[in-house]
């Protein structure tokens, strides 16, 4: 006979009653799992104005990132002593070779990628479509946990004010954002206002859904804030699969955009 059937009936309970306290006191002392693990954010267009703020939001909430730029050394020429420490990927994602190798070790991104000419190869069919797309089906091969999307307010309607100006931008921009939206990668497409320069946190921040561009003409948005907004995107599961419009309201309390954020309704 075993020397655990000769203990009395009541010490094996008790030592089972131990062993399963134990058992829960060690699952509950470990730290939550941290949701940007396990791999880096890549932010393409981090050399850009609103992809130097994504950096900044990232560095400030100590996540690990990657960014793409066309060309190292002009991104360091421009930006000066931000570029240093950047884990920089010489990229240009209009092509789809270079978009699969700046995927490498990512689990996450946020495009910000933007083309600011009307024609020829930097144009938007080339850029916001073309790189977009490049973009998503590397970010599809490799796993990717979520896509978080910079467009603009107003890319769904063909007569909104911006897409005339532009000569037919967004529609560029739109067409990137279905293509996201049928690739199965999960993703977040976030439409801004007009982007500023103010400083981080000086107006409230208002989301809405719809694309109701007309009300919206004359907003802005504050490219700080917007970073904070699209690095929150990538984990808040509210924000999974829905698209959404963004702008400063100073009849906003700063901070209630979280609970705005939590509360989209998927597309």
């Amino acid at each position: 006979m075993s020397w655990f059937v000769r203990i009395p009936q009541r010490l094996r309970l008790i030592g089972c009653v131990l062993v399963t306290l134990l058992a829960a006191c060690a699952t509950t002392d470990q730290a939550p799992s941290d949701p940007f693990s396990g791999g880096a954010v890549l932010v393409a267009g981090g050399s850009g104005r609103a992809g130097t703020c994504v950096l900044d939001e990232l560095a400030a909430r100590k996540i690990a990132f990657r960014a793409t730029t066309r060309s190292i050394a002009t991104a360091r020429e421009r930006l000066g002593t931000k570029a240093d420490g950047v884990s920089w990927v010489e990229a240009d994602l209009r092509d789809p070779v270079a978009a699969r190798a700046a995927m490498k070790d990512v689990t996450m991104v946020v495009s910000v990628i933007g083309s600011r000419e009307l024609t020829g190869d930097n144009s938007a069919e080339f850029v916001d479509y073309g790189a977009v797309r490049n973009l998503v089906d590397a970010a599809r091969e490799a796993g990717v946990k979520r896509f978080v999307l910079l467009t603009a307010i107003g890319t769904t309607d063909r007569e909104s004010f911006a897409n005339k100006l532009f000569k037919g931008a967004l529609e560029w921009r739109y067409r990137g954002e279905q293509h996201l939206r049928a690739s199965g990668v999960p993703y977040t497409v976030v439409r801004p206002a007009g982007l500023v320069n103010d400083a981080a946190n000086a107006k409230g921040v208002r989301l809405w859904q719809g694309d109701d561009w007309r009300s919206h003409t004359r907003k802005t948005i504050s490219r700080a804030d917007l970073a904070a907004v699209l690095v929150e995107s990538l984990v808040e599961p509210g924000a999974r699969n829905a698209s959404f419009e963004i702008a400063n309201d100073a009849g906003e309390p700063p901070g209630t955009w979280r609970a705005q954020l939590a509360g989209l309704k998927a597309d």
